[in-house]
């Protein structure tokens, strides 16, 4: 008796495809860490690890809008009360970006004020027109509290 996966060359074959498939845009993707950020009370600053995972780099876009906890990760409305430094750069292969998030109002927040850190890596323009090209975009919660 044959074991159960060799009778299913055909599933085996289209999981096989799916891999080798997906490799390609997981090779040029970028890693931000944290995943979340909680800045405790007293504190107005933080920062966040963007890493290019590819050996081509990648070119690095990262924005903050205000953003209402509990609310769906899309509902964002633009923010000038905080800023990250740098807002764009060029990433090296598997080189690593430290960005200075600020919060710049002069009072300490009430309650928990929140926002997102969107991190864009966005699409290589030297890549050529048969080739997939896809904007990755990376939404981290980021919270002040008191």
């Amino acid at each position: 008796m044959l074991p159960v996966f060799l009778c299913r060359p055909a599933a085996i074959m289209a999981c096989l495809g799916t891999l080798i498939a997906a490799a390609p845009v997981a090779a040029q993707g970028v890693s931000v860490a944290p995943t979340r950020l909680e800045v405790p009370g007293g504190a107005e600053q933080t920062t966040i690890a963007v890493r290019a995972a590819s050996k081509a780099g990648a070119v690095v876009q990262l924005r903050i809008f205000a953003w209402t906890e509990g609310t769906p990760a899309d509902r964002l409305t633009p923010t000038r009360a905080v800023a990250v430094s740098p807002p764009m750069a060029q990433l090296g292969p598997r080189q690593e970006l430290t960005a200075r998030i600020v919060r710049l109002a002069g009072t300490p927040p009430r309650g928990r004020e929140c926002y997102r850190v969107l991190v864009d890596r966005l699409p290589d323009a030297s890549r050529n027109a048969g080739q997939i090209n896809l904007r990755i975009r990376h939404s981290v919660p980021l919270c002040f509290s008191n």
